[in-house]
């Protein structure tokens, strides 16, 4: 099974060495849509560029995913892989990865599994890790399939958010509701649940965010039995190793990873945003 590679699309933030770490090497991109303008959401994408873009922009912005055939190529190239993307109620990206692994059995011997993390970001980065520890003890590939899919199943998802412009410029939250969040300082915090965002709290200011996030770790019902944690920022290293700190002292986590967001990520999270996984 050490043959085995693994594919993710774009929504995982994988430096360049927990590429060659998981054996990831293989990143299927997004692209994010800003006034007329497509940016490709891999190693040429600069973040500062894209946020400021971003900010400019006043009209609705848009995310898309990369068709069946950037898949099919990877899996083709891999011959056998396991393919991770962002939550099936997000995106299109898990039927293009289904269909792309579909393309590449019909023409090579090429074999694979399409993962739905129902989550992303980080909680795409911790299921990847994961299935290289299956993958490393030697486990069958009904094994590791059987293990990831119930690890899925157990993973929790959160995250807050600095600036809500993009919610209410794409018509997910309204103008009114917006700015009174913006003017009494609410921060939102959000997660994961069967795949779908949720509001889970909400903190009355910045300084309020660490301890409400790690008070997330203790409702979340998820037993903490040394498993890893990950968390993913744009441009907040001081907030995700504050939140890092306190959650290990609280908690018998395993390896803790801070991990800068990419394109996707930071589309969605904004400037300042957290998402953490465990």
């Amino acid at each position: 099974m050490s043959d085995y590679r693994i594919i993710t699309d774009s929504s995982a933030d994988l430096t360049d060495e927990m590429k060659t770490e998981l054996g990831a090497e293989e990143m299927i991109p997004f692209y994010m849509h800003i006034a007329g303008e497509v940016f490709t959401d891999d190693e040429s994408l600069s973040i500062p560029v894209l946020l400021s873009k971003m900010k400019a922009c006043t009209e609705k912005m848009a995310s898309s995913c990369a068709d069946p055939g950037a898949w099919k190529a990877a899996f083709e190239k891999a011959k056998n892989a396991f393919a991770i993307t962002i939550s099936s109620t997000l995106s299109g990206s898990f039927s293009s990865a289904c269909t792309g692994l579909d393309m590449a059995k019909e023409e090579s011997d090429c074999t694979g599994y399409v993962f739905d993390s129902q989550s992303a970001v980080s909680g795409e980065t911790l299921l990847a890790y994961k299935l290289r520890e299956f993958i490393n003890e030697g486990c069958s590939m009904s094994e590791i399939i059987e293990k990831a899919e119930a690890f899925i199943l157990k993973m929790k998802t959160y995250f807050v958010l600095d600036d809500i412009s993009n919610l209410v410029k794409n018509g997910r939250m309204s103008h009114v509701t917006g700015a009174l969040v913006q003017i009494l300082g609410i921060k939102l915090i959000l997660g994961e649940k069967d795949g779908r965002i949720e509001l889970f709290g909400k903190a009355r200011g910045y300084k309020q965010i660490a301890d409400k996030m790690v008070s997330m770790i203790a409702s979340s019902g998820r037993i903490i039995d040394g498993d890893d944690f990950i968390i993913s920022h744009c441009n907040n290293l001081s907030l995700a190793q504050e939140i890092v700190d306190k959650a290990r002292e609280k908690f018998n986590f395993g390896k803790m990873r801070i991990i800068e967001m990419k394109g996707l990520s930071s589309f969605y999270a904004c400037d300042k945003g957290i998402c953490m996984s465990f």
